[in-house]
């Protein structure tokens, strides 16, 4: 599975877990993608096959439902709570990571159109 991490995260989270073998990019650290609309963030994401990690989950929400409603398949969501991975945190991005290598792992969920809550 390829991820594709929201800007709110840092790319410190892809360049560790890359290096433990998965692929996952940052938006944060390609500056082509830094403050892409998230309806074109959305469909780069599906185009290149990354399921995207947010904690954007009122607009992402949003898009997967008209994306559906126009018969529309993604590419995955993995929304990610701003209580749980507190950016400002001692323990952020170090859980963030763990739960990601985790979900990488162990997939709990597959296909195509799909949302996951880490």
């Amino acid at each position: 599975m390829r991820l594709l991490l929201d800007e709110m995260h840092a790319p410190g989270i892809a360049d560790t877990l890359n290096e433990a073998g998965w692929d996952v990019a940052s938006v944060a650290a390609d500056a082509t993608l830094r403050g892409t609309p998230d309806g074109d963030l959305f469909e780069n994401a599906s185009v290149v096959g990354r399921a995207l990690v947010t904690e954007n989950i009122v607009d992402f929400s949003l898009l997967a439902r008209q994306w559906a409603a126009e018969g529309r398949d993604h590419a995955g969501l993995v929304f990610t709570h701003p209580r749980k991975f507190h950016r400002a945190s001692l323990a952020y991005p170090g859980n963030l990571i763990a739960g990601l290598r985790q979900f990488l792992e162990d997939p709990p969920i597959g296909g195509a159109s799909w949302t996951w809550w880490l």
